[in-house]
């Protein structure tokens, strides 16, 4: 037995570093003298404590981001964070899902699933991915208590909640994240409904975050999202901070707003404010003639990857970026690899910008969903590129014929009039086709040097790497990771991991 399956120990090491977490530095430092004597050498905990321990001896932002989470937060979303992401996610909810996962290609378990209960929204945002769905439907709350109850026998204690906007369901949402306490959620929301009497009840749970839209200043965010919006999401933010509650933003990124969200001061805005952390998001081509005039090209999509990771060499945010961050997280996690999203109508489908599925929730067993051959198909795909290139990861606009082959051979019905356009009108597909071709004209040879460099992560760890084809049979790994060094025939723990 692990150490962290010792309740006492688990119990002393947790109360720890929740006093680690308390804006103080030297309780952070204390925090890693402590860990390590309680934490295995095969600890889940152990890299993020390496990791901060790095952070404090280098000075790097990194640990500064657990600094502003002892000041921001309140101790109830401290606990829970530990509790529930940290232990019953990533520890206890892991070892399942890699029992689960013994035999890829027969059975797999993804980490977490996106739900969107209601499509109904207060806004309408231009170009919004969700807003050509059917409005009328939504699941019922035995509904969503099933899939949460489903999940965790699975062991997945995370879920995203989106929409739509999902707090115009809030007290069943509420009812919900207070039954399970013991699971962890983020919820992608306008902000329009979080006052203040909402944010109090977020605090006394603890297991719940809020990720804010934001489209750049005032004059580009209340041009797409409404007039007056910019000070909603202010007076939101403000009511989210004084609780503790934890919350960042998730930006869209145009051909449009590009300067203005690449631009630091922007981050400096929101990191005063409170926000904890930032997801970045291309603007997606989906549903009927969809506006293709909106997508970043591909020039301004590979400079916002550069510029995110300037601004988390810069500052105490936790920032992600979901196309140009792809080999931090191992690619392209839809199918059902790492999340699928289901729908108000029941329905699963492989990413929330993927909008075609074959089951329903009301008519099989989440597990059997997950392992549907529609979805098999797409995991059998990975990773979509010939040199297995993690910075043009996504199956719709970098591999779109990922996407096409699965929907056309399993006759994957849209979710919605016009969903089809994506992997049948041929305007879209000509525009994706250029698209994929100039981002890899423009990173492939950098890859290419990278995957070749004995320094480079994936050259490294050579096992993580060849994990990327475990759902495939019989497929032969590029000779690139195929290298003598010594560090390249293990990972950093010598034994299987999550990618």
């Amino acid at each position: 037995m692990g150490k962290m399956d010792n309740p006492i120990l688990r119990r002393i090491l947790f109360n720890r570093m929740v006093k680690g977490f308390s804006g103080k530095r030297r309780d952070l430092e204390r925090l890693v003298e402590y860990s390590n004597k309680y934490l295995d050498a095969d600890d889940s905990l152990s890299f993020f404590i390496i990791g901060l321990d790095k952070s404090l001896k280098e000075n790097t932002p990194f640990h500064e981001i657990f600094l502003r989470v002892g000041k921001e937060l309140s101790n109830r979303y401290k606990k829970r964070i530990l509790t529930n992401l940290v232990y019953n996610h990533f520890y206890k909810g892991a070892a399942i899902r890699n029992e689960i996962r013994k035999d890829p290609q027969e059975k797999w378990m993804p980490n977490f699933v996106t739900i969107s209960p209601t499509m109904r929204c207060n806004l309408h945002c231009t170009g919004c991915y969700s807003g050509l769905y059917l409005k009328d439907g939504e699941l019922s709350e035995s509904e969503l208590d099933s899939i949460l109850t489903q999940l965790k026998e699975n062991g997945s204690y995370f879920v995203v909640i989106s929409g739509g906007e999902p707090w115009i369901m809030k007290d069943i949402l509420l009812r919900l994240f207070k039954k399970h306490s013991d699971m962890f959620f983020l919820t992608y929301t306008n902000s329009t409904l979080l006052d203040k009497e909402t944010c109090k009840k977020l605090a006394k749970l603890g297991n719940v975050a809020a990720a804010i839209s934001v489209e750049g200043w005032e004059e580009q965010t209340d041009a797409r999202r409404g007039k007056g919006m910019w000070n909603k999401i202010h007076t939101a933010m403000a009511n989210l901070r004084k609780e503790g509650v934890l919350f960042g933003i998730s930006v869209t990124v145009t051909k449009q707003n590009f300067d203005v969200i690449t631009d630091e001061k922007l981050m400096e805005h929101f990191l005063d404010l409170g926000a904890i952390f930032g997801w970045f998001f291309q603007f997606m081509p989906v549903g009927k003639d969809p506006m293709l005039e909106l997508m970043p090209t591909p020039e301004q999509r590979v400079m916002t990857g550069k510029k995110v990771k300037e601004f988390r060499a810069k500052y105490p945010l936790f920032l992600a970026d979901f196309w140009n961050d792809g080999e931090l997280v191992s690619g392209c996690l839809a199918g059902g690899r790492q999340y699928l999203h289901i729908l108000n109508s029941g329905n699963v489908e492989a990413c929330v910008f993927a909008h075609f599925g074959v089951d329903n929730i009301r008519d099989k067993p989440l597990i059997d969903i997950f392992n549907s051959p529609f979805f098999k198909e797409i995991r059998s795909s990975f990773p979509y590129n010939e040199n297995a290139n993690l910075r043009r990861p996504c199956m719709i606009i970098d591999n779109p014929h990922v996407l096409r082959n699965a929907v056309h051979k399993h006759v994957a019905k849209e979710a919605h009039v016009g969903s089809e356009d994506i992997v049948n009108d041929e305007k879209v597909m000509k525009h994706i086709d250029n698209y994929s071709a100039r981002v890899k004209e423009l990173i492939d040879d950098e890859w290419e040097k990278d995957i070749n460099t004995p320094g480079f992560r994936w050259y490294k760890e050579e096992a993580r790497y060849k994990k990327l084809w475990e759902f495939q049979s019989g497929k032969e790994i590029p000779a690139t990771v195929d290298n003598d060094s010594a560090d390249a025939k293990k990972d950093q723990k010598g034994e299987p991991v999550e990618v």
